[in-house]
Parts: structure tokens; C-alpha cells; sequence
């Protein structure tokens, strides 16, 4: 059984009495009873029983056996057409037999509708008169019964009215229809009503019960007893010092009147009354408005909820207006003592409890707190005791600017706030202070006698936090720029001896291959020439008996002008740079048109900035990178044209050098090295980074091949190297074409 077919329920009538329902219906008593844990949706429950709760506006009804009382919800119905058609057909007094899942509920037990059947018409139980006990423990949950008590209040809940009533001397709600009482509830306050309907219970989100309520179902439920009085001022009237004391005949439910002076006002909520020094709180649904010193009457009910006599649901009328009250000033100790030796001796106060009176007295400013907007409270110390002093308003400003510590003179009405008096039914002893509170009118009722000194221990604390906040700054800003300049210290020492390095290695270098250039000059070079010498004589007087000898002689001259070029050559390649005499451009425009001799590629050499002067172990292992250079391009390129270009960059002290070909390129990573015998790269690379420079190449196949050497002039190279270039040099930006 799935679906709307599952429920039984026809759209405009209830289930048919021929509808099975499967298992034979259980007490309610007994299905009330069953263990905690098959309450909670586990338990399929059968049960019969008699309508006595039926409301189109509900989504529940409740039925009673002879046992006991249950509610039924249909929250489980397939479709909002269905519970309507359900609820319009229910009536009071119908026997049904419904079937479904027990529920643990809200309080008590309930069961989820899944099946229902009805059996027609039935008397409605007799409803009974409840213990008090009982009811305002929740022991007649979903029972009907009939109660009597005096109507005191109501309230607008959307499609019902909430009645609030006075029942055995305890206050409940009754809930009815607004279709049952069209004119509403107004002509019910103060009337004493008998009601019949079926007991419900107000509760938290635990479980727990905390009140009884009553739904009635129907207006004939609802019988006036004693009905209100026409006017509510012709209730008996009691003085204002007198409510809540002794009385011969104890208070009933009814309305009482009594009159005052208004102390203070929070228009639609509570006013403070005020004659002599006793004071009564008044709360009243109207939202009209009083000032201090309005004189007014009010009828309403006696409320002891917050252990202290005070008015609700009053009606109110303005009867003059008279200077108001003076506070009395009082310290908040004495006022404590004050009720403390009354309450151990057994009598009332004298000359007042001061509870609900107009007080004044100096404290100092703890605390401004904001509880939510258009409320502020401050926190008041004077002496032993700390008050807090609440107002409530639309400009809350001139207390926010308020400054702890400042001594001030406040105004207000005295809260006393007595142990229990959160509780609905208090213990039975004699209530003590819990706390004592302030209630401001305006902020007239604050005045600042004097500000705090501006160092206060928060600022101070503050001010040292920063200072604190500071030095740890500093501290790690030092030890940060130590750290960093040991770091480049450290770089700056590598770096000079890198560069010192180089110029070492560039001096031992060009001595040495001086040394060996003239050693080739002296001795293979002298050696090659005379043979040529020599075979050039034996050409011109020798012969060879019967041969001719001078294709021979031929040949052997050839190969030895070859030898000699080529030696010569390598002594060009061992002797120095030219750079004796002239600047780093001259040289290296001569090196280049010395390796451009006999070759076709077109070699142009141009500069760009301004020159300066460096020194000879940087310019020197910059021209030997460049002969390099050019050198691999001619050997190994095939361009048709080689560009070597120098920036001069004096304000950074910077020198670009760049060798670029438009040859064939060739793959990074694929070119040969050390491995292969070749060390042209290798040692271009190494010149340049031991001088604390950067080398980079750029090349691709057929893009051709373009080398970079990048260095900077260093204070520090007159220490390793005191010989520098000529100080006279050309203008940059001139090309020489090769």
C-alpha cells in the first residue's frame, strides 16, 4: 500500500466505512505506555476513539478512549488537497479508527496518521474537572476537560485568539477560532468563564513541560459566568502602598485599580508608578505615551511573577499632572543592607524596599556596552555593589561617548532583582536580592562629575604593548639587515676574488703566451724561415744528377710558406690584445679585422653610450671572449655577416658586449664541449662569470647564433689590477665595417 491510495482519504468526504484497517485497536492508555524507545517512529499503533479536537486551521486533531486522549498529525499525506478535504470533514463527536506510526511528539506521545476509518457518530466524552495538581503538571495532556477562571488579557495569534486566564490561582493560555468569536475577545477581559476543551501543553525544544493550554474547539465551549464589569475603573480600588499586602479576604483574579505618578514610561511595554517611596511597575498593551509626572489611574491584574507586586493588562487614563517625584538618593549598599536586616528580622522595610522608586546616587563608570541597537547599559560601581543602569531609546549616542572611569551622579528607577524571580512557581523562602538595577530615562539622568585621567591602565598597557611592539621591530630589523649584510658581504668577497682570480689568471696568461710567442719567434718561426732560405738556394744553384728538381722545390716552398702562416698565426693568437696605447674599442676593432683577413663574411664592430676607463684584466678577458666569438663564427657559422656590438652604460658601470651571426645556428644543448675537445664556450662562459658577469647564448638552427657577455666595473678592481686602459677615448656610436 503506496501513495494516495495509502492514506484512504477522498477529496470533499472522509474514508469510507468500509475501509480496513488492519490490526484491532489498542487502548490509548496502552500505546501511551509503550517504552521510550518505540516512540520514536518505530511502532505501528491501531487506535479508536471519539473526535474532540477538529479545527480546519490545524494540522493535527486529537481523539479520546475511554482510557485516555491522543493527537493524531497527517503530516504524512500525499498532497495538501488531501489533509484540506481531511480537516474540512472531521467534526467533533465522529468515532474513527486511525492507524499509524507512534511519534514521541513535542511532550507526549503522538501517532502519524497513515490509515483512517470512520464509524460513524458518537456523544463526545463527559469532559472532566481536572486536579490542579494534575493539570499544571501535564498529567491531562489531550484530555477534555472543563476549568473556570477569570480572563485577563488576550492575545492576536493570525487565526486564532490566545486567551490569557487565571485558573486556580495560575495563569494558562486558551487558544479558540477567530471564526468563533467574530466581535473578539475584548468584552471577555475581567469575566469569569467556564471553557471545555482538550488540554495541550507549552513546552522547550527538550521536551520539557513548562505550562498547560487549552484548545476549544467550539463556541458553546466558551460560557460566561460572571460577566466584566462595563467600565474596567469600577473594579475596587487599592492604594498604591497596599498592593499586594495583607488582606482579610485574599485577592482574587479580578481586575484592581490604583493611581499614581508617573516616574518613568517605555510607551506600549511598562511604566513605573510612584507615591511616596513605594513604587509599582505597570505593564499595558497600549502604546500611548506618558511623561514624568503624568497622574494616572489604572485597572489591570495583580502579577507576583517577578516576586514584587506589579500591574498587567492594565487599562489606563490620565487624571492630571503634578511635578515628578524627587529621587531619593540613596547609596546602593544601604539599600542592600536595608532589605537584607528587614528580610532576617522578619518585617517590612523601612523607610521603603525603594524596588520601583526614583533614586539617585554618585558611582563610578565601569563599562558602556550596546546590547542591541537602541539599547545601552552601563556598568555602575559604588561601593560593594555593582549596578547595571539600562536605557532603551532611539538616541543612545551620549551614553556610547561616555569614558570609563569617569565618576558621575545617575538618576533612575531602582530594579531589585530577587533570587527566583526567573521562576513560575518560586521555592518557599524568603526571596533575597540577587541584584540590584538601574532603569535611565533619558541622558539628563547621567551627569559626569569627573573624567578619568587619559593614562589609563588599558592606554598604559597599551602604550607599553607598542613600545614593546617597536623595540621587537627594531630587534628584527637589525638582525635581519646584520644577516643581510653578512650575505652580501659575503657575495662581495666571492666576487672580488673571482675578479682577482681572473686577473691573476688573465696576467699569468699573457705572460705566458708572450713567453711562448717569443720562443716561437726565436726559434720555429727563425728555423721555418731558413728553410725556405735554404730551399730557395738549392733551387737557384743545385741540380740533381738527371732530374729535375724543380717541381719538388716547388711544392716543398708551399708547404712551408703554409707552415709559416700558420705559425705566425698562433704567435698573433699567443701575443697579448693591442691593448697598450689604446682604448678597449681600438683593440677590439683591431681583432677583429685581424681575424676577418681573408675571409668573406662582412665583420662590423660599432658601440653605443659613453666609454670609460677599466681595467686591463676586464677589458682583456672581454676581447679574448669576443676573438672567441668571431673566431667560432667564421670556423663554424658560414654567415655572411657578423655584428659585434659594445654598450657602454657609465651610470651603472655597466659593459654589453655582443657577438651575432646570421649563419646556420645550431641546437642548444647539441653543441660540442670539453668531451670533444672543444673548449671555446666553455672558457668563454668561465672568463665572464669569474669577473662576477653574466654569459648567455642564443641560437637555433637557422636562426644563426648570438653570444652575450655582460660585466660591470667594480671599485674595487684598482686593488687587484692598478694598470688601466688609455683615459682618452673615441665617442661611441661609430660602426667600422671589416
Amino acid at each position: 500500500m503506496n501513495g494516495i491510495a495509502r492514506w484512504l482519504i477522498g477529496i470533499g468526504a472522509v474514508l469510507e466505512a468500509g475501509a480496513a484497517v488492519a490490526a484491532d485497536p489498542t487502548p490509548i492508555a496502552e500505546i501511551l505506555s509503550l517504552p521510550a524507545e518505540e516512540r520514536h517512529r518505530t511502532a505501528l499503533v491501531t487506535a479508536r476513539g471519539v473526535v474532540t479536537l477538529a479545527d480546519p486551521d490545524l494540522f493535527f486533531f486529537a481523539i479520546q478512549d475511554g482510557s485516555a486522549g491522543i493527537y493524531v498529525k497527517a503530516m504524512h499525506l500525499a498532497t495538501d488537497a488531501e489533509w484540506v478535504s481531511l480537516r474540512r470533514s472531521l467534526h467533533l463527536g465522529q468515532e474513527v479508527e486511525v492507524r499509524g506510526v507512534l511519534d514521541r511528539g513535542g511532550f507526549a506521545p503522538v501517532i502519524v496518521l497513515e490509515e483512517m476509518r470512520t464509524e460513524g457518530d458518537t456523544p463526545l466524552p463527559e469532559p472532566q474537572r481536572p486536579d490542579p495538581s494534575r493539570l499544571f503538571h501535564g498529567a491531562d495532556n489531550c484530555r477534555r476537560v472543563e476549568l473556570t477562571g477569570v480572563v485577563q488579557g488576550f492575545r492576536d495569534e493570525g487565526l486564532h485568539w490566545g486567551l490569557v486566564v487565571e485558573v486556580a490561582a495560575r495563569r494558562m493560555l486558551v487558544r479558540m477560532s477567530k471564526r468563533h468569536l467574530p466581535d473578539g475577545p475584548g468584552k471577555l477581559v475581567d469575566a469569569t468563564v467556564r471553557m471545555t476543551g482538550v488540554v495541550a501543553a507549552i513546552r522547550n525544544t527538550r521536551g520539557d513541560f513548562l505550562a498547560p493550554s487549552l484548545w476549544i474547539a467550539r463556541p458553546d465551549d466558551l460560557e460566561i459566568l460572571e460577566a466584566a464589569p462595563a467600565e474596567p475603573f469600577e473594579t475596587p480600588q487599592v492604594p498604591l502602598d497596599a498592593i499586594g499586602r495583607y488582606r482579610l479576604e485574599p485577592v482574587t483574579g479580578h481586575r484592581l485599580q490604583t493611581e499614581g505618578t508617573v516616574t518613568c514610561a517605555l510607551p506600549g511595554r511598562f511604566f513605573y508608578l510612584q507615591r511616596g517611596l513605594n513604587g509599582l511597575r505597570v505593564q499595558t498593551p497600549s502604546d500611548a505615551s506618558f511623561a514624568p509626572g503624568d497622574r494616572l489611574r489604572v485597572a489591570g491584574f495583580l502579577d507576583m511573577s517577578r516576586q514584587s507586586a506589579s500591574i498587567v493588562e492594565a487599562v489606563v487614563k490620565k487624571i492630571g499632572h503634578e511635578d515628578p517625584p524627587q529621587p531619593h538618593r540613596i547609596e546602593p549598599d544601604e539599600l542592600v543592607r536595608l532589605n537584607t536586616e528587614a528580610r532576617q528580622a522578619g518585617v517590612i522595610a523601612e523607610p521603603s524596599n525603594f524596588d520601583g522608586c526614583l533614586v539617585t546616587f554618585p558611582a563610578k563608570l565601569v563599562e558602556v556596552d550596546e546590547l542591541n541597537p537602541g539599547k545601552v547599559q552601563l556598568i555602575l560601581s559604588r561601593g560593594a555593589s555593582t549596578v547595571p543602569a539600562v536605557f532603551e531609546g532611539l538616541d543612545i549616542s551620549p551614553f556610547m561617548g561616555l569614558q570609563p572611569g569617569s565618576e558621575l551622579e545617575v538618576t533612575g528607577v531602582m530594579q531589585i532583582h530577587l533570587q527566583g524571580a526567573e521562576e513560575v512557581a518560586s521555592f518557599a523562602a524568603d526571596p533575597v536580592i540577587q541584584q540590584l538595577g538601574l532603569q535611565l530615562r533619558s541622558a539628563a539622568d547621567v551627569r559626569v562629575l569627573a573624567t578619568p585621567s587619559w593614562w589609563t591602565p588599558q592606554r598604559l598597557a597599551a602604550l607599553l604593548a607598542g613600545v614593546l611592539a617597536l623595540l621587537a621591530g627594531m630587534l628584527a630589523w637589525v638582525w635581519l639587515l646584520r644577516r643581510e649584510i653578512s650575505a652580501q658581504s659575503a657575495l662581495l668577497v666571492r666576487e672580488m676574488r673571482t675578479r682577482r682570480d681572473a686577473a691573476v689568471e688573465f696576467q699569468a696568461t699573457l705572460r705566458e703566451r708572450n713567453r711562448m710567442a717569443a720562443n716561437l719567434h726565436d726559434t720555429l718561426l727563425q728555423t721555418l724561415t731558413g728553410i725556405r732560405f735554404q730551399l730557395g738556394a738549392c733551387r737557384t744553384h743545385g741540380r740533381l744528377a738527371g732530374d729535375d728538381t724543380a717541381e719538388h722545390l716547388a711544392v716543398a716552398r708551399k708547404m712551408v710558406d703554409l707552415a709559416a702562416q700558420e705559425l705566425r698565426e698562433s704567435v698573433w693568437g699567443l701575443r697579448t690584445a693591442p691593448m697598450e696605447g689604446q682604448s678597449f674599442m681600438e683593440s677590439l676593432t683591431a681583432i677583429v679585422k685581424h681575424l676577418g683577413r681573408g675571409h668573406a663574411e662582412r665583420i662590423e664592430c660599432r658601440s653605443t653610450g659613453t666609454p670609460f676607463v677599466v681595467r686591463n684584466f676586464v677589458a682583456g678577458n672581454l676581447l679574448l671572449c669576443a676573438q672567441e666569438a668571431v673566431n667560432n663564427a667564421l670556423q663554424h657559422a658560414g654567415a655572411k655577416t657578423i655584428e659585434v656590438t659594445v654598450d657602454f652604460d657609465p651610470a651603472l658601470g655597466r659593459i654589453d658586449l655582443s657577438v651575432r651571426d646570421d649563419g646556420s645556428g645550431f641546437s642548444p644543448g647539441a653543441e660540442v664541449g670539453p668531451e670533444q675537445g672543444h673548449f671555446g664556450l666553455t672558457g668563454m662562459r668561465e672568463r665572464i662569470e669569474r669577473l662576477g658577469g653574466t654569459f648567455t647564448l642564443d641560437t637555433a638552427p637557422g636562426r644563426g647564433t648570438t653570444v652575450r657577455a655582460q660585466v660591470h666595473k667594480r671599485d674595487y678592481d684598482s686593488q687587484i689590477d692598478p694598470s688601466e686602459g688609455r683615459q682618452g677615448l673615441p665617442a661611441a656610436g661609430a660602426t667600422t665595417p671589416v
